[in-house]
């Protein structure tokens, strides 16, 4: 699933090239949505709380344990991984990502 480039911010996260741009607030707050350069394959949502700061430090860190620890491949095609911060003030060294929804919902 593709992003449309305008609006978009590019970041190098460990010599590859992403886009990324937080969507719109909703209840849920508010979504960090990357994708892997210019292409259109698997997309990646990370939800946080209102109120987090979303810089480029936090953007890095949610690219690295998406890639670790949840199975995304942003060069290939597939289903959107979507996650949540489950902290309210994010520690990027220790930054805790769950997939969304739970699978016990």
């Amino acid at each position: 699933m593709a992003i449309a480039k305008r609006g978009t911010r590019v970041i190098i996260v460990d010599g590859e090239r992403y886009r990324w741009v937080v969507a719109p607030s909703d209840e849920a707050g508010l979504a960090i949505v990357v994708v892997g350069g210019d292409g259109d394959e698997q997309r990646m949502a990370t939800w946080v709380e209102h109120g987090v700061v979303i810089a480029p430090g936090l953007v890095a860190a949610v690219i690295r344990q998406a890639l670790l620890h949840h199975g995304w491949t942003p060069w290939q095609r597939g289903k959107q991984v979507t996650l949540r911060c489950r902290d309210r003030a994010p520690d990027l060294a220790d930054l805790r990502l769950i997939t969304w929804p739970p699978a016990t919902w």
